[in-house]
């Protein structure tokens, strides 16, 4: 054969056929190792009964609204269920740092709280009179648990005769921590005649976003069931709290009349006490008046002012007090038959940073 019989053939075609059979080896082996796992695979039975206790829940909390038409959640879904019991009150009380060694020129800058202002009833679909009771509840980061602002049970509702009316609010019982975000849920329901007839007044839950949040008062209007509820609050920067008390000194054994607080920066009046709602009282020896709310948030910069009006006097009286990080203040006042005691009690809303 002529050598150029041999042009344009391959060369090497021994070390060709050698170098794809390996190929075609290290193909084989490969398709023979046991392939990897999906996640859910590798789960432990306690992350499997975890993720199936979260898939309940949302099913449970994810509720139909015939007002909005659709369906939504109606209480914080995204939390683990397996470490959080969402029916349970917050552990944390107020005043946690009054005592605690703060000085003067601790760092408030990222402090930050709500200030709930009131609840106001924008309108009712069952119309007026009713009678209304259920819970209204905020969380927040420090625990994502209950704080009650509203809480009556069938037995005590409070009856509501027209527009425009707010409900009467007993908390939050200790400074809301806003970080991130705020979480309020309602769950409200009018008294009928028998129990099986109690309608849905409004059951819903809204996130409060603090990057969406600009300081002073705001409205969010909760529209759900049968209603449309106004939360009406207020922001705070650089957030103290501060827990009331006050005390009959002299005069009456009892309060009648009317106490409000508000601060320099947020006029709106927080009602604390009003003998036309719930009748006169104080308890014990030292005669401290029983107040519908106890605990406020004021920013550093401002100044919390006292309205106390006695139902026999028509010159309401005012005191004032500045924020502090710690400790407590007093203050004596005389208004109309009385003279009342007035305290403080300042703290810090929390040393953890979020």
């Amino acid at each position: 054969m002529a050598a150029d019989d041999f042009d344009g053939l391959p060369m090497f075609v021994e070390d060709d056929e050698e170098e794809t059979a390996a190929a075609k080896q290290k193909r084989r082996q490969q398709s023979q190792k046991p392939r990897g796992k999906l996640p859910w695979e590798d789960e432990t039975p306690e992350e499997r009964a975890k993720a199936g206790l979260r898939l309940a829940m949302m099913k449970k909390l994810y509720e139909y609204d015939p007002k909005s038409g659709h369906g939504c959640y109606t209480r914080v879904w995204f939390v683990d269920f397996s470490t959080l019991d969402i029916d349970e009150e917050t552990q944390y009380g107020p005043m946690r740092f009054t005592d605690s060694l703060i000085g003067d020129d601790y760092d408030l800058s990222d402090s930050e709280s709500l200030s709930v202002l009131c609840l106001k009833i924008r309108s009712s679909d069952a119309g007026y009179p009713i009678n209304v009771y259920g819970t209204v509840i905020v969380r927040d980061r420090l625990d994502m648990k209950c704080i009650y602002i509203f809480r009556r049970n069938r037995n005590n509702c409070q009856l509501l005769e027209s527009e425009g009316e707010s409900l009467i609010l007993t908390g939050p019982t200790r400074g809301i921590v806003f970080s991130c975000d705020a979480y309020f849920e309602t769950n409200l329901k009018i008294k009928e005649d028998k129990e099986s007839g109690d309608r849905q007044f409004s059951k819903a839950m809204i996130d409060v976003d603090i990057a969406k949040v600009a300081r002073g008062v705001q409205t969010r209007t909760i529209v759900s069931w049968l209603s449309e509820v106004d939360l009406i609050f207020a922001y705070v920067k650089n957030a103290l709290e501060g827990t009331i008390e006050m005390a009959i000194l002299s005069g009456p054994d009892v309060f009648d009349g009317k106490i409000t607080v508000y601060t320099t920066d947020v006029p709106n009046h927080i009602l604390l006490y009003d003998s036309g709602v719930h009748g006169p009282n104080s308890w014990g020896s030292d005669r401290v008046i029983q107040l519908l709310r106890r605990v406020v948030a004021v920013s550093a910069d401002q100044m919390l002012i006292f309205h106390i009006c006695p139902r026999s006097d028509r010159n309401p009286k005012t005191c004032g007090f500045a924020p502090r990080i710690e400790g407590e203040e007093r203050a004596e006042i005389a208004c109309g038959a009385y003279r009342l005691r007035v305290k403080v009690t300042w703290s810090i809303l929390s040393v953890r940073k979020f």
